[in-house]
């Protein structure tokens, strides 16, 4: 069986939520100027900024599953990914994430771009850990090696300021990835990741 469907550029994958830092607009909110206060007056203490998560966020790990070569190891591999992928948004720590990205990989790419945005505002990505499923698993590529995988990640998602207010938010919701992921030096890499342009198998 052929995997008969489309697999969409980084730069369509916005529309998978779960997965895209959401509202994040160019400039960050201007800071309100404070308003004058009467002469001789005593001005009231501001409030204390809501707490960011101080939460410690412990790195995945690997699972033994990626020890095999064939696909039981590609869907590990997948589902692997997408827990760096959630570490790395809420830490910062892209080493292992970009460890499994090829140079190619414009998903990839654009979301340790993302990741650096958050952590040069010092925003922070609050949320439930992602629930991978794995959909389907295709035949391999008898060319590139490359195996296709559908999979499954419910998730919701809250970007905060470094004060704690949120700026950015999305309810759990499921949305279908198209993983490519192939063997590079005898590992597990992720050679795309699309959404799921409909069912078509």
């Amino acid at each position: 069986m052929t995997r008969s469907r489309a697999i969409l550029a980084a730069t369509s994958i916005a529309a998978a939520a779960v997965l895209l830092v959401a509202g994040c607009d160019d400039d960050p909110p201007a800071t309100p100027s404070p308003e004058p206060t009467a002469a001789g007056s005593s001005a009231e203490a501001p409030a204390s900024p809501s707490p960011t998560s101080t939460a410690v966020v412990v790195a995945p790990e690997r699972p033994k599953a990626m020890d095999d070569d064939g696909p039981a190891g590609a869907e590990a591999a997948a589902v692997y990914f997408l827990e760096l992928d959630d570490y790395m948004m809420k830490t910062g720590d892209t080493k292992s994430f970009e460890q499994m990205s090829t140079k190619n990989c414009q998903f990839c790419a654009k979301r340790v771009d993302q990741s650096n945005e958050l952590q040069e505002r010092a925003y922070s990505w609050e949320g439930d850990q992602p629930t991978p499923r794995i959909a389907h698993t295709y035949e391999q590529d008898a060319t590139t090696g490359i195996w296709p995988i559908d999979v499954e990640v419910t998730q919701s998602i809250k970007i905060l300021d470094a004060t704690g207010e949120t700026v950015s938010s999305t309810a759990k919701e499921k949305v279908k990835l198209a993983f490519e992921v192939g063997r590079q030096n005898n590992r597990w890499v992720v050679v795309e990741v699309g959404q799921v342009d409909g069912d078509e198998q």
